[in-house]
């Protein structure tokens, strides 16, 4: 007894030892890492990383001047919200490392470099304590950091959120495990925290690791027939979501809910990857660095696990295989149809997997010790590229783009560097940083601008070859400098004549050219608003299209016919619709007649109008849609009795479906097909309303067909790239915390400033293609928090779900203490 008693301090003193001597050995390699980084000037060469490191100087300097949550910046996407979308917390974090850094956001970089190290290691070495295997979890630990996706994530794509979240994944998943498996109910608030923290990283990969967790706790729950604990922990984590409301509410007012379901469908693909890329390790090796790479050693390990291993341990590595197999390009079709489906990325699902399977291997206490010393050197050596640095580093330097200095030198107020993003985020960085910042139309992560569809129309314009368009809506947009890529001019097809007159007709000039790009300049004074008369409105999903080719058009704010005044629709000559919307046919109708009889005229794109609920007919008043297919091009064309010599279809639309016209008494286009007369544009009784078919004008856009775009010319009386009359005049701007002050010499004037929901709204400004208009000489707009009322309310309702699971996690196991008593 004696002996037993003296044995217990020694061994403690033996495992402090241990545990000080390993925190030492991470904390000495964090020193090393930070040290080798700083020393070559190695840096993450991913798209995001200037990006962030943007918005974590705003922060800073923010936080400096007495604003701890910054609600607005003006300088990218002509004012945006910066922390709306992109969840805060990682930005405090650097905020932070940069004032240890004493105020350089390069250096606190590097500190977060070492900090991600050391913090991700004492997560796996907590779990060794816990466990007494420290040796496992110390070598886990030591490798976490240089995983193939994580290394990724940090070297090649530079996404600050996902690195924060992959210093936290080491926590989650161990009090997930002392949750579950140890039966430790506090362990539950940690779980809760820790994906709050998450979700005020990145909503998306929040949700990521609730989905992973899902899979994992599903097979723990089959193997070990513990069902109510998994259960708790999941609803732990559901109501950790409810507990950010403050934040994610707002957040999910766009953002990624309001994506695209095509948008969507597109990304998905592009983050899939067959089999034969995502376990290829030569792609580390003499391959292209950021191709995605599994890891072929964790997924055989699993494999390995899933033979060998006990019941429990198997579900990490189960969980490795199915995200493997949903990470494929297979798995694509499947996946998008899901609920859900906008937070589906699979690739990002990768460092969860690892966490999970790190899991199974720490819980795998009956393999022996020689079998796991072989398991632990397969995984090493699938780490093994990434120590080689100089595959993944981008060298640090000062200002060298030419046009960037030029830029910086010559804009009075905003500058659109048309580049269609492929010089990565750091233009973002570049341009509006230091103590003379440059105000940028674009930026990074376009999703989160109010500006969005303006940014996807401007880059259209410019792949395209839309030049008048591009310079006009530049104008609109408040840019005095716009610079054009070179390379993507000749992808256009256009050449360089073309883009200098399209410059000139909205007065801009060629300034200068550099080696990448040409820059054009208009002179105007420091800050100007713009007034402006189109004469035509485009309403519906589809009829932004129309504005490329006549820009005289602009594009109304809602899809909706009946959400415009009549007094809103009567300022113009001309309605376009297409593919728009309506709760009423009948009123539709109404609408678009009482327009027609003020003169206006209306041109309906059959293609895309709404389908009766009643008959499930395409009709609009009294002209029905009727469905039609052609291979490789329309038959003969007559308009106006001459024939049309139009072009072939795109390559990509070797079938076109479309639609020709039923029940048109006066048509002005026809063709013969089938045996038939069918008509593809005309009028009824009433003359000024023009229904159209064949969808000739996105044909015409897609093959440059002169011939059918001149019939749409006729058609809107309106001559191809014309453009709206344009007023330029001097505002006065100010900017305060959450003020913006605004003072013009005239009424009714487009500031150029990007409208944004936390504005107060008053009498005094509306919104116009998603730009903030004044309609009074003297503006004070007040910035709020959005939502924040139904933030806080989501806030306590996630508090009390919280407070209420855990009460009744606690009666449970007091009845389970009961019945185990009293039998």
């Amino acid at each position: 007894m004696e002996n037993t008693e003296l044995l217990k301090p020694k061994i403690n003193n033996k495992l402090v030892i241990s545990i000080v001597s390993i925190i030492s050995f991470f904390a000495l390699f964090s020193i090393v890492l930070m040290y080798i980084m700083k020393t070559q000037n190695y840096f993450s060469s991913g798209n995001d990383m200037w990006g962030h490191l943007f918005k974590s100087d705003l922060m800073y300097k923010s936080i400096k001047s007495g604003d701890y949550y910054p609600l607005y910046t003006e300088l990218w996407y002509n004012g945006i919200q910066p922390y709306r979308y992109w969840a805060p917390l990682p930005y405090y974090i650097m905020a932070g490392l940069q004032y240890l850094a004493g105020g350089s956001i390069i250096n606190a970089y590097y500190l977060f470099t070492g900090l991600s190290f050391f913090v991700g290691a004492i997560g796996w070495l907590l779990w060794g304590i816990s466990s007494r295997r420290i040796v496992i979890c110390s070598f886990l630990g030591t490798i976490w950091f240089f995983m193939p996706e994580n290394f990724r994530i940090f070297f090649c794509e530079g996404n600050l959120p996902r690195m924060v979240i992959a210093i936290l994944l080491p926590y989650i998943v161990y009090f997930l495990w002392r949750f579950v498996e140890v039966e430790k109910n506090t362990s539950l608030f940690a779980i809760i925290l820790l994906l709050c923290m998450s979700t005020l990283c990145h909503v998306m990969v929040a949700a990521m690791i609730g989905i992973s967790s899902f899979i994992f706790l599903a097979i723990y729950s089959i193997y070990t027939k513990k069902v109510l604990r998994p259960i708790y922990a999941l609803t732990g984590m559901l109501l950790s979501f409810a507990l950010c409301g403050i934040w994610l509410y707002p957040a999910l007012i766009g953002g990624i809910v309001g994506m695209d379901s095509t948008a969507n469908a597109e990304v998905m693909g592009l983050l899939s990857a067959p089999l034969s890329m995502s376990l290829n390790p030569m792609n580390r090796i003499s391959g292209v660095v950021d191709t995605f790479y599994y890891g072929i050693s964790v997924t055989v390990v699993s494999l390995i696990g899933i033979l060998l291993s006990n019941k429990k341990e198997k579900a990490g590595f189960y969980t490795v295989i199915i995200i493997l197999l949903a990470t494929t390009t297979a798995a694509m079709p499947f996946l998008s149809k899901l609920p859900l489906s906008q937070i589906l990325w699979m690739r990002r699902f990768a460092p969860i997997a690892y966490a999970l399977f790190f899991c199974s291997l720490i819980e795998w206490k009956k393999c022996k010790r020689k079998f796991m010393l072989i398991l632990a050197l397969i995984i090493v050596i699938d780490c093994i590229p990434s120590f080689n640095f100089s595959r993944y580093y981008t060298q640090l330097s000062t200002k060298t783009d030419n046009e960037i200095e030029i830029a910086e030198t010559i804009t009075n107020q905003r500058v659109a560097l048309m580049d269609l993003s492929s010089n990565g985020s750091y233009p973002s960085w570049e341009l509006c940083e230091g103590d003379n910042p440059t105000n940028y139309t674009f930026g990074w992560a376009w999703q989160g601008a109010s500006t969005a569809s303006n940014i996807v129309m401007l880059n259209t314009a410019l792949e395209q070859g839309y030049f008048n368009y591009m310079f006009d809506r530049c104008i609109e947009l408040g840019n005095d400098t716009v610079i054009v890529k070179k390379e993507l001019l000749q992808m256009s097809n256009k050449s360089l004549q073309e883009l200098c007159d399209a410059a000139s007709n909205s007065q801009y000039n060629l300034y200068c050219e550099t080696k990448q790009t040409y820059v054009f300049h208009r002179d105007v004074s420091n800050s100007f608003g713009v007034i402006t008369k189109y004469e035509g409105l485009a309403i519906g999903k589809s009829a932004s299209n129309i504005t490329l080719c006549f820009p005289k058009f602009t594009v109304g704010n809602s899809d909706n016919i009946e959400d415009y005044t009549f007094e809103e629709l009567s300022k113009y000559k001309i309605i376009y619709l297409s593919d728009f919307k309506y709760n009423s046919r009948k009123t539709a109708e109404a609408i678009v007649q009482k327009l027609s009889a003020e003169g206006i005229k209306i041109v309906i794109d059959m293609n895309r109008i709404p389908t009766d609920k009643i008959t499930n007919r395409k009709t609009f008043l009294g002209v029905t849609a009727q469905n039609i297919s052609f291979e490789k091009q329309y038959p003969n064309l007559i308009y106006r009795g001459n024939s049309v010599m139009h072009n072939n279809f795109n390559k990509d639309y070797t079938t076109w479906n479309t639609v020709y016209l039923d029940n048109i008494k006066y048509p002005t286009g026809k063709f013969y097909y089938l045996e038939q007369d069918l008509d593809f544009i005309g009028t009824n009784d009433d003359r000024n309303i023009v229904f159209v078919g064949l969808n000739i004008l996105f044909h015409a856009m897609q093959t440059d067909d002169k011939a059918i775009l001149s019939i749409m010319s006729e058609t809107l009386n309106m001559e191809e790239n014309s453009l709206p009359t344009r007023q330029l005049v001097n505002i006065d701007l100010t900017y305060k915390k959450d003020l913006i002050i605004i003072d013009t010499p005239v009424e009714g004037v487009n500031t150029t400033i990007a409208f944004q929901d936390n504005f107060v709204l008053n009498d005094s400004i509306k919104k116009e293609n998603n730009l903030l208009i004044v309609t009074e000489k003297h503006t004070e707009i007040k910035l709020i928090y959005p939502y924040l009322k139904q933030g806080i309310i989501v806030t306590v309702i996630g508090i009390l779900g919280i407070l209420a699971l855990y009460l009744i996690i606690i009666r449970k196991n007091k009845e389970v203490i009961s019945n185990k008593s009293s039998n």
